[in-house]
């Protein structure tokens, strides 16, 4: 499964999804200053499910059906520390609910499948 986390999230959540291919904004030709048209792009050219919390991308997919598949983060403010412990709990999770659905939002206490 290939990933994209966009420039909202630290990099460091990479390490979370070990088994997928995970590409962070920053490693993109223009970093994290990467244009929401370029990074929906690559999402739809490389069939990579962007990761984000800007809620652009939910008008953009409920619209279009673009990126190719979307989570939308709705965690609020946390420490890296709570962030990354949320994810090495649930990414597991995560992954398997992807695999049949192309729309997740997830929350502090659920992971709600909106397509």
């Amino acid at each position: 499964m290939k990933l994209l986390l966009d420039a909202h999230l630290p990099a460091i959540l990479a390490d979370c999804f070990r088994d997928c291919d995970v590409l962070h904004t920053s490693q993109m030709p223009f970093g994290n200053l990467t244009t929401d048209q370029d990074i929906n792009q690559c999402s739809i050219n490389d069939q990579r499910i962007l990761f984000t919390k800007d809620s652009d991308f939910y008008y953009s997919f409920i619209a279009k059906r673009i990126p190719y598949k979307l989570v939308l983060i709705k965690l609020g403010n946390m420490h890296l520390r709570d962030l990354i412990s949320y994810f090495q709990r649930n990414a597991v999770t995560i992954v398997q609910l992807l695999q049949s659905n192309d729309f997740l939002i997830v929350e502090p206490d659920r992971i709600r499948i909106l397509a």
